[in-house]
């Protein structure tokens, strides 16, 4: 069995590494976490040797890659740049709250002979089996405790919302908050807020769905048929069709309100949304004031769910039929083309999206379509730029360039 040879008492060199979650959480909070580090190695007396230190300002610990300050304390571990043995933050949950960081913790040691040290546990060896017993326990507290705050919350949240109270957050486009004031204890404040019609952004959703329900067009159509409306201002286009479909399927416009329709969260750096059953969501009934009629959305919704299911149908005809029951949080994509997302519009620099034409046989049988990257804005009417790349040709030439880079004269 091989044995711990962490002497706590010999001159390690250490970094200090401090992060606060939220842009609006106090400022000073990493320089806090590093003056308790300071205070407590002067109280269990050790005498380490500070090298340097990593901050993260205005970012969750439940990310990791997107942690610029952390990400560049493990890469100067790993390339050697950093030699220390230790690195020392207030509590476990600076370092992170991500489920995969007890894995990277023991990747540390193994790998580099970096020790993860706390200073609200005075230190405690991570190597030893008390260690390994507070190790595992700091892991299940720094996730548990955002989903007991996330739970508390919502619990608030929906207690306001039955109320007919705004739960928070901005309010929908088409609305604006009218605030509440009371008295208490001889001081005027905010006692909640409701939502009321925005005489300046209203008529602009009015026009949306009455151009929907008369014309019968898509989220596409919609948007660009906004983008090119003269009467609407500048400050709100462009509008997009992924906003217009959102607006389009959201209930507050008849006045009721749909609260927690989906639960989000982060799994392997990636924000997920997936949508809850209906028993779990909150809807509220005449909480505001409609700015249209529930038969306009119900008739409006009608038309897109059957479109919705025609696409469905035809997908389903084109792909293997699947036993699997279990979907992956985060699955990937498999990208048909090889230069998807890589291909940049050079007006408004959106990811090109490539779009093909039918299948088609020729006369010697052979079956092909034309495939060529377009601008998603151009589509909706927000970028002028209605360049089409054919996919084929700019493959080549990508490819080409990269090989004759590669292998010059070959």
């Amino acid at each position: 069995m091989i044995k711990n040879s962490f002497n706590p008492n010999e001159c390690h060199p250490y970094v200090r590494y401090g992060r606060m979650s939220d842009p609006s959480q106090n400022p000073r909070s990493p320089e806090q976490q590093f003056a308790m580090i300071d205070e407590t190695l002067r109280r269990v007396g050790f005498p380490w040797v500070h090298v340097r230190d990593y901050r993260d300002d205005g970012i969750t610990g439940r990310l990791i890659n997107k942690r610029a300050g952390f990400n560049q304390m493990l890469s100067d571990i790993k390339s050697g740049i950093l030699q220390v043995d230790l690195i020392l933050v207030d509590t476990y949950e600076r370092f992170g709250r991500a489920e995969e960081l007890p894995a990277l913790r023991r990747r540390l040691y193994n790998r580099f002979g970096v020790l993860l040290l706390t200073a609200d546990s005075m230190f405690c060896d991570p190597t030893t089996v008390q260690g390994k017993a507070l190790a595992m326990v700091e892991a299940i507290r720094s996730t548990e405790d955002g989903r007991i705050k996330a739970h508390n919350v919502i619990r608030g949240k929906r207690d306001v919302a039955r109320l007919k109270h705004w739960p928070g957050g901005e309010p929908p486009f088409g609305f604006k908050l009218q605030t509440v004031m009371s008295d208490r204890n001889g001081r005027t404040e905010v006692d909640y807020s409701i939502l009321v019609p925005n005489p300046e952004t209203s008529w602009i959703l009015q026009l949306i769905f009455r151009t929907a329900h008369e014309n019968g067009w898509g989220t596409g159509r919609l948007a660009k048929f906004c983008n090119a409306h003269e009467d609407i201002p500048a400050t709100f286009k462009p509008f997009y069709a992924a906003t217009v479909g959102y607006w389009l399927q959201n209930p507050i416009y008849y006045g009721e309100l749909l609260w927690e329709a989906h639960n989000t969260g982060i799994v392997e750096d990636r924000r997920i949304r997936e949508r809850n059953v209906e028993e779990d969501m909150l809807r509220i009934a005449d909480f505001c004031e409609p700015l249209i009629a529930r038969e306009i959305w119900d008739a409006i919704r009608a038309l897109r769910q059957e479109r919705s299911a025609r696409i469905k149908a035809a997908r389903a005809r084109n792909s293997d039929a699947s036993a699997k029951l279990i979907d992956a949080p985060v699955p990937g994509l498999a990208l048909k083309y090889l230069l998807t997302g890589l291909v940049r519009c050079g007006h408004c620099n959106r990811a090109m999206t490539p779009s093909s034409t039918q299948p088609y046989t020729t006369q010697g049988g052979t079956v092909k379509r034309y495939v060529r990257y377009v601008c998603p804005g151009y589509l909706e009417g927000a970028c002028p730029n209605g360049t089409r790349v054919s996919e084929d040709w700019l493959r080549e030439q990508v490819v080409g360039t990269i090989r004759e880079r590669l292998f010059p004269g070959s």
